[in-house]
Parts: structure tokens; sequence; C-alpha cells
């Protein structure tokens, strides 16, 4: 009797052994490969084509020049993210976690506003809907600015990439509604809150009427955007993570990022990047945000950084919406029937 039982036992082991075996290859299975049970090196080279193909880099719009002869285009943005980064994206609604964002506005923002007037350059603001709910007062303050952009970025910092096509359109135009309310008009400018699209997003952006695209990194210059081989109108400023404070700077514990980088270090990077734009003559793009380039060591490194941009000869800063009606018009896109082919101020608020 013994016996037995220590064979069904036995048994009953191998049996769950083999179970748990086969779950974790299915598991690892699907996981690497994006297409379901067929791993990549099953794929056919026309599946790989038509998967890369679903958002891709169009033509190259960079202009012979930019406006006034100058060599240059320079845009700084800022993701005022403030407490729905934490909440939507990092999963964490804690009253510390929530102070970080806060001094996004708090803090950082009246920084911001004090150097962009210091230097009188503009920049362009990627405000999630319910960080203008929770921060209505710095809303006003951008608009006191008419060279200052306001663009569209979420509603709470949520990930496209955990939503159906039919919940990321319900949710963007949810954050559409508060934009208008807010703003007064509609946004040029597309940014995704997690700097990635899914396969509905291009679409969902070229019915909401956008001019142009930021979330992608295709190219360190403007350039058309593809959907599934077909010209989409939309008009790309890529973005790239080396011109961005998060990475560099940020500590985030819930998704085990930690840098805190010496603010040399990034002024380093950033400057060299830049006069490798201003030795092609193409476009300098930099992302920040608020919460993180805001404390007071950060923002004097940025302050070293515009000086120096602004010792350049043939600078020319401007806003991303700038930027892309200028590359639109010398490109020769001619204008069609959506209202991205317009400028801000003449676009429905409705």
């Amino acid at each position: 009797m013994n016996q037995l039982w220590s064979d069904w036992v036995k048994s009953l082991v191998v049996i769950v052994g083999l179970v748990l075996l086969a779950g974790s290859a299915s598991v690892a299975h699907s996981h690497g490969t994006g297409e379901g049970e067929v791993p990549l090196w099953q794929w056919e080279p026309e599946q790989f084509q038509q998967h890369v193909a679903t958002v891709r880099s169009g033509k190259d719009l960079t202009p012979e020049s930019w406006p006034d002869g100058t060599r240059v285009a320079v845009s700084l943005s800022f993701d005022f993210d403030t407490e729905p980064v934490w909440m939507g994206f990092q999963g964490q609604q804690s009253p510390s976690y929530m102070s970080r964002g806060e001094y996004g506005a708090r803090s950082g923002m009246p920084r911001i506003f004090k150097l962009l007037e210091k230097h009188d350059i503009p920049a362009t603001f990627f405000i999630p809907a319910i960080s203008m709910v929770l921060h209505p007062q710095v809303i006003e303050d951008i608009k006191k600015h008419a060279d200052y952009e306001i663009g569209f970025h979420s509603y709470v910092h949520e990930n496209p990439l955990t939503l159906s096509a039919a919940e990321e359109r319900a949710v963007y135009e949810k954050a559409m509604k508060i934009f208008v309310e807010r703003v007064g008009k509609r946004p040029a400018g597309f940014r995704s809150a997690a700097w990635d699209l899914t396969p509905a997003t291009i679409q969902i952006v070229k019915e909401m009427g956008f001019l142009y695209e930021s979330s992608m990194m295709a190219d360190d210059r403007p350039y058309s955007l593809l959907a599934n081989g077909e010209e989409t109108g939309l008009i790309e400023l890529p973005v790239e993570w080396i011109l961005d404070d998060w990475p560099l700077f940020q500590i985030s514990w819930p998704s085990q990022h930690v840098s805190i980088r010496n603010a040399d270090d990034v002024y380093s990077i950033w400057k060299d990047e830049f006069d490798g734009a201003y030795e092609e003559g193409s476009m300098y793009i930099l992302t920040m945000h608020p919460q993180v380039i805001g404390h007071r060591y950060r923002m004097k490194m940025l302050d070293k950084l515009v000086t120096y941009m602004k010792s350049k000869p043939g600078v020319w800063f401007a806003t991303h919406e700038q930027i892309a009606l200028y590359v639109k018009e010398q490109a020769g896109l001619g204008d069609d029937d959506t209202s991205a082919a317009k400028p801000a101020e003449e676009r429905p608020a409705g």
C-alpha cells in the first residue's frame, strides 16, 4: 500500500511538472513573438514587411533652409504630466508620488516660465487633460503667452498599449473635450503618453484632425508618416530618449528606473546633439518634464544650454506647430479637407 502511494505521488509530481513546463513554454512562446503562437523564426519575409509597415517613416521633410535663412530649428517641449504620470502610467496613487507630480506645477513651471521669458523664446507644452483639471492656473498662465503652444497628451497619461481600439478612441475623445474647454481651441500636435502607438492610433489621430505627431524615433529630422504603406498626411516631429530628461535624471521605483545624472553630463549630451543638428542644418527637439528638469541645479544647466544655442548665428527657436507648418509649406504639401491642414487659431474649437 505504501509503495502504491509512493508511486502515485511520484506520478503526480511528474504530471504537474510537465504541465508547468508546458505552460511556461507556451507563455514564453507567445510573449516573444507578438504574433500569437508563431515564433519569429517561422515568419515569412512578407510577414515582417507587413508588421513593420504599421507605422513607418516617409519622406524627409527637412527644408533647404529655415525661416529668414536660419540654419537650425530648435524647439523646447515640456510634458506637463504632474500627478497623472504616476497615477496613469506608473500605477502609483500614494501621497508621496502625487507630491512629485505636484512639484512640476508648484516649483518646476515657475522656473520654466522665468527661463523662457529671460531668453524670450517660445515653447510647446504637452499636457494630459487631467493635469489641466488639477492645475487650471498653470494653463491660464501658458495661455497668456501667444508664442507658447499647448499640445495633446492623453487623458490621464494612460498607456495606450493596454487599450483596445475602441477604448483608445473613447479616452482621446474624452480628453479632447476637456482640452477644448480649458484651452479654447483644438490642438495641432499629438504626443502619445507612452511615446508609442497602437495599430489604431494613427487612424484616430487623423480623424481627430491633428497636423503633426511627435512620438516616433525613425530620424532626427521631420518626416512624413506612413501607415500600412500609405501617406497619412501627418508630419512626424521625432523624439529621442537621449534628448529627454526622464531617463537621464528621474528615479521611478515602480518601473525600476534609477538615474540621477550629473547635470554637466546631461549638458554635454544635449549640447553635442545640438552641435550635430546645427552642422547638418536640421532640427533639434528637446523633451522635458517640469517635475524633472524643474529642480534648481538642472534649471541652471538648461539656462546654460539655451545661452549656448543662442550664441550661435542662425538658430530658429520655434514651437512644434510652427515647425510642422513650415516644413509642410516648404514641402509643397497641399491642404486637404481636414482641419489638420489649418493653423491652430483657425481650427474649430468643437
